[in-house]
């Protein structure tokens, strides 16, 4: 998409955060995509005195679900504009004793549990043909760590790494659900945590998450078991320490930073080029 706008970073608001706090809206574009529309418009904001792009996963006032969410269109909605880093900000669920609720941790790692979604931009239906994605680090090595030095320069509590898995939504997990899960591997759980990193490394985004801790899933800490009321109430009590922690980001994150290519550039060069969904 031509425009006279060109971050380099965007981050994607999760639950409870529709438009970023602390920054100040310069523009909103409706960006249409080959892959239909995103989650809402982009918002160009300044935020700690840098061009940022921001966009709501699940659309403004929260009306897309999880396993509803276009996550195709969102990336390369952002990646059509220039943007070469992505922060998730992320409510997830703890499911082991070393996340505690109430802190941050940064996501090292991924456990698909869905299903249905779109995944990959390379299905060989387009010029782009097939690709495979090697998945070691989807979540880039550089932001993660400008993520963990943030945090700790705030002294804010958190997790250098951790295992999420990803479940469909909308619903919650069962107590057996959430054991097995616990048992697989997972530290904490989530609903959006996939396929957002992969789609962003075949784009040859850096992506990583900054996630926030708000229950302990179905409570096998002898904590209140999670609902919609209490994750939205403790991340509306976090926005502050949220909203903190992008703010020295912001400030770490280098105008050259380059990402990682994972995917042929080429290949890359024809997925952004396919025709819009606007234009077909």
């Amino acid at each position: 998409m031509k425009t006279e706008w060109r971050p380099t970073l965007a981050v994607i608001g999760g639950s409870g955060m529709y438009q970023l706090p602390g920054s100040q809206l310069l523009d909103q574009l409706n960006v249409e995509t080959p892959f239909g529309s995103p989650s809402a418009a982009i918002s160009m904001v300044k935020f700690n005195d840098q061009l940022l792009a921001f966009l709501p996963r699940h659309g403004p006032a929260h009306r897309v679900a999880p396993q509803q969410i276009n996550h195709r269109a969102n990336l390369w909605a952002l990646a059509s504009v220039g943007v070469r880093a992505v922060i998730s900000s992320a409510a997830v669920g703890s499911l082991v004793a070393g996340q505690p609720r109430g802190s941050f941790s940064v996501i090292s790692d991924f456990f698909d549990r869905t299903w249905g979604r779109a995944d990959t931009f390379y299905d060989g239906g387009s010029a782009a043909g097939v690709q495979h994605l090697p998945a070691a680090d989807a979540f880039c090595p550089q932001l993660r760590s400008l993520l963990i030095d943030s945090l700790r320069e705030l002294a804010e509590p958190h997790q250098q790494q951790a295992v999420v898995a990803v479940i469909n939504g909308p619903r919650f997990s069962s107590p057996a659900e959430s054991a097995w899960l616990t048992a697989a591997g997972a530290e904490l759980i989530s609903m959006t945590q996939y396929p957002e990193p992969v789609l962003a490394a075949e784009l040859n985004l850096g992506y990583a998450a900054l996630a926030y801790i708000t229950d302990a899933d179905t409570g096998h800490d002898g904590s209140e078991p999670v609902s919609a009321a209490l994750v939205m109430s403790r991340l509306g009590e976090a926005q502050p320490r949220i909203q903190a922690v992008l703010s020295v980001l912001v400030s770490k994150l280098a105008a050259s930073y380059q990402p990682q290519e994972r995917v042929p550039a080429a290949a890359v060069a024809a997925v952004l080029q396919l025709p819009t969904s606007a234009g077909a």
